[in-house]
């Protein structure tokens, strides 16, 4: 019978052990931290494919001259046919404020591509901001990543 109550007693605390080491659900902070990821990644994919209707729905009307913005970007379409941009998620901030507008600094690099071999690369740090509720980006603090530069910075290799 001592036997027995020894297994259940070590039964439940292999349980209790187990039980503890469960996830934590995200708080308000942490998902709109993951919701602020997902829209740079949304924001960034569409740019890639070149889609302007899907890129501008990822625009907040807030934007300081959205129309001259897109009007850009569908140069920028127009001019590259093959756009890579690769974002340094390892070392980003979200700074998910209490009231306010939420902010994603990292680094990128890009490289765009006409179809006559002509290469721009360009790559800097970044903060775009974000609307809390939308999700939509409402401002680029630091180097334009969807306007490559005349005389872009040398990239890494």
């Amino acid at each position: 019978m001592k036997k027995h109550s020894f297994n259940a007693v070590i039964v439940f605390l292999l349980a209790l052990m187990i039980s503890s080491c469960g996830t934590v659900p995200l708080g308000k902070a942490g998902l709109q931290g993951e919701g602020t990821l997902a829209a740079v990644r949304d924001l960034t994919g569409a740019y890639e494919k070149r889609d302007l209707d899907s890129f501008m729905d990822k625009i907040s009307l807030a934007y300081p001259d959205r129309e001259g913005f897109g009007k850009s970007v569908e140069k920028i379409f127009s001019t590259y046919q093959t756009i890579g941009l690769k974002l340094h998620f390892t070392k980003i901030l979200v700074m998910v404020q209490d009231k306010g507008n939420i902010k994603a600094t990292f680094t990128w690099e890009g490289e765009w591509k006409t179809t006559g071999g002509k290469i721009v690369k360009d790559g800097a740090r970044v903060t775009l901001v974000f609307d809390p509720g939308t999700y939509k980006l409402l401002a680029i603090d630091g180097k334009n990543m969807f306007i490559p530069s005349d005389s872009p910075a040398p990239a890494r290799q």
